[in-house]
């Protein structure tokens, strides 16, 4: 499990951040699959998001669903921000390293197929978000 810490925004612990991933590929059932993940800014993000979405905003989180018949085990990559993360735990009074958390499952939940485009699909991601989050959330990421 690959993890590139690019951003400065907050002090993260990486093998802690890989311990939470491991336990949550082990929960899902995925614990054979691969996959990369990028902790980034809002810099970063919203480059990523006007590349591949035509979007000029930073979000919370971007996958790149890059499973095939070469490379079957590799999911593929996800992209969280964690400057993201900061600013909305701030606005709902949470800690930012549960958000970061959710970031990272949702991307997870996006590349075993998830979707959230339709609310019917919306809603079974966040029940399946809440399941995992409520599992693993008290955490220390820094």
């Amino acid at each position: 499990m690959d993890i590139l810490n690019q951003q400065r925004i907050k002090k993260i612990d990486i093998e802690k951040v890989r311990g939470y991933l491991k336990k949550i590929f082990f929960y899902l059932s995925i614990e054979s699959k691969k996959a990369s993940f990028v902790l980034s800014d809002n810099r970063f993000i919203v480059k990523l998001n006007k590349e591949y979405f035509s979007k000029d905003t930073p979000t919370d989180v971007i996958s790149f669903n890059l499973a095939d018949e070469i490379e079957p085990d590799y999911l593929g990559e996800v992209v969280v921000s964690v400057e993201e993360a900061v600013v909305v735990a701030e606005k709902l009074k949470i800690d930012w390293q549960v958000e970061l958390l959710l970031y990272l499952i949702h991307g997870i939940l996006h590349l075993i197929g998830f979707e959230d485009s339709a609310a019917a699909q919306r809603k079974k991601m966040e029940e399946k978000q809440r399941e995992i989050l409520l599992k693993f959330q008290k955490i220390k990421l820094s």
